[in-house]
């Protein structure tokens, strides 16, 4: 009963994909794709949330006040800003990252023989079994009101914890 047992796992875990900010003038339409902000200085991720995955440091917070010519200010604190009119932004391509991934699927399994060829085999499988979530990626559009929130709708891309036991009997 308690030897012979057999065990098998799959796991599949990934840091967060690269996610490139948006959001620059929307004058700069004459390009295709989306506008990139500029970039001022490194952006600092203090008490990371659903509701600010970027963080709490001003730093996290976009340059959002404007010059007369609509050219956005760099306050000294903020790390991105709106690009200039007619102006492509200075943020890289992949600046910040998404959140990762983790699932470890475990299954169990056994045959008990009775007589000659017959046997009674066992399994139990658990998928998600450390019931970890995992969490879309947030919106990135600097001059959007959600900038930087894991939207409820896209929030979870992993399954909870299911548990499955199962019996056959060959003969």
């Amino acid at each position: 009963m308690i030897g012979g047992w057999k065990v098998s796992t799959s796991l599949v875990i990934y840091t967060g994909f690269p996610e490139t900010l948006t959001g620059g003038n929307s004058s700069n339409s004459q390009s295709f794709g989306n506008q990139r902000p500029n970039q001022y200085r490194k952006l600092k991720i203090v008490h990371r949330s659903l509701a600010n995955w970027f963080g709490t440091d001003p730093s996290a917070q976009p340059c959002t006040a404007t010059d007369t010519n609509g050219n956005a200010i760099d306050n000294g604190v903020c790390a991105y800003g709106t690009a200039s009119v007619n102006q492509f932004g200075t943020g890289r391509n992949g600046s910040v990252r998404g959140p990762g991934y983790f699932n470890d699927d475990l299954s169990a399994f056994k045959d008990f023989h009775i007589i000659g060829e017959h046997s009674i085999g066992f399994r139990f499988d658990a998928f998600n079994a450390f019931n970890r979530v995992s969490y879309g990626n947030p919106d990135t559009g600097i001059n959007d009101t959600g900038f930087g929130q894991i939207a409820p709708q896209n929030s979870i891309r992993s399954v909870e914890r299911h548990l499955q036991f199962s019996a056959h009997y060959s003969f």
